[in-house]
């Protein structure tokens, strides 16, 4: 009989968890290495470690990039098998400029606010939990659980490519974000380049003797954006619609009296699944070519992707759907799949065949906002999911609910 873990875990149960892990930032270091605040995962690792092993849990540490590991916590089940990951990233963007203090957690009203709240640790909050759930009651899963606290997911994704790199034992996957408990089989992958236009400096006042970079970049944007949008809007995927592309970031010049002779762009297109990423930057390329050709005394430049991200597609009668599905039904007596626009870890597990969905408490309109919170109950709840879903027969879909001996 399949245990009821429904009202399982309190709603102080996840404040006091969420809110020491907000209250240690984690901030993704990005370009910026500074050091105050904190940047980087260390201090948060060093918590979840520590919490891990307080459950008797085995956990080992993967090196990423200097002081950032991921951490992985190994739940044995009844057989060796390759079993269930459970994978959230511990990295959060930094708080907004004249924010109140934004690692100072607070609860007001049922939601917990905080920078990270949502995104994502509302939601390794709830692993964590689900993983105490089993170790209290002591339920032993059919099949192991590793849950994967990774670096870098903010930025270039690191953390889960040395995840995938070094190898991982599972054959099914829960990627952590925030879906509103919804269980997600779409998604958009990215793909992102540095463009750069090359002019010539010369004094502001004497325009004929230089070549404004920036006005050349403007000219190149608008031609880029008119065509990609009618070019992309003819493709569409039923659970992430259209593909898209953005200019993201926007540098150039020295001096408000200097003629640029150089700016660069950084732009971010979008992929749906059953786009292919050469094909993509291909496309993208030969855009950039034709439309830099109208532009005289500029050279534009570029360059490789610096982040190729892949986008998720799993069938919704997969195993791991079915399994999510009856678990979420389990606790909250209804389930729902869908897609989404944001991209993710989960993209980058497919690839190395692990069939995998994203899944976790709160909304990603509250992600990198002022004001970040979530909800108590969806945190509560979604860890009495995670930890119904352990207990299931992911060939299957089944619960196999197994104490231990």
């Amino acid at each position: 009989m399949v245990p009821r873990l429904r009202g399982a875990v309190s709603h102080d149960q996840v404040a006091a968890l969420l809110s020491d892990l907000v209250a240690i930032p984690s901030v993704n270091p990005m370009h910026d290495q500074t050091t105050d605040p904190p940047f980087g995962e260390a201090r948060v690792a060093d918590y979840i470690e520590q919490y891990a092993r307080s459950l008797g849990l085995e956990v080992t540490r993967q090196p990423v990039l200097p002081d950032r590991h991921n951490l992985l916590i190994t739940l044995p089940g009844r057989t060796p098998n390759h079993g269930l990951l459970f994978e959230c990233h511990m990295d959060t963007v930094p708080g907004w400029s004249g924010e109140p203090d934004p690692f100072d957690a607070r609860v007001v009203d049922g939601r917990l606010y905080g920078r990270g709240a949502c995104d994502v640790k509302g939601t390794l909050a709830a692993m964590l939990l689900a993983l105490r759930l089993l170790v209290d009651r002591d339920l032993q899963p059919p099949r192991p659980v590793l849950l994967a606290a990774t670096v870098d997911e903010e930025y270039q994704a690191r953390g889960v490519r040395r995840l995938v790199e070094q190898g991982v034992a599972a054959e099914s996957a829960v990627v952590g974000e925030p879906t509103g408990l919804t269980v997600v089989v779409a998604h958009m992958g990215c793909i992102r380049w540095r463009l750069a236009a090359r002019g010539r400096s010369a004094h502001s006042s004497r325009t004929d003797l230089g070549v404004n970079a920036i006005d050349a970049m403007v000219d190149l944007l608008t031609g880029l954006r008119h065509a990609s949008r009618s070019l992309l809007q003819e493709r569409r995927h039923p659970l992430t619609g259209a593909p898209v592309l953005n200019i993201c970031t926007i540098h150039g010049g020295v001096a408000a009296n200097v003629i640029p002779e150089e700016c660069i762009v950084e732009i971010d297109r979008r992929t749906i699944p059953g786009e292919d990423p050469l094909t993509v930057d291909a496309e993208t390329r030969a855009l950039v070519a034709q439309l830099a050709e109208k532009i005289d005394g500029v050279r534009f430049i570029l360059d490789t992707p610096f982040i190729i991200d892949p986008p998720l597609d799993t069938a919704p009668d997969a195993p791991i759907v079915r399994a999510a599905r009856h678990a979420a039904e389990a606790v909250l007596g209804r389930s729902s799949i869908g897609g989404v626009s944001f991209g993710t870890d989960a993209g980058t597990l497919t690839e190395r065949g692990i069939s995998t969905i994203v899944f976790g408490p709160g909304s990603i309109d509250e992600a990198h906002t002022r004001n970040e919170s979530i909800a108590l109950e969806e945190v509560a709840r979604a860890a009495e999911i995670l930890a119904t879903l352990a207990l299931a027969d992911t060939t299957e879909g089944q619960p196999d609910p197994g104490r231990r001996p």
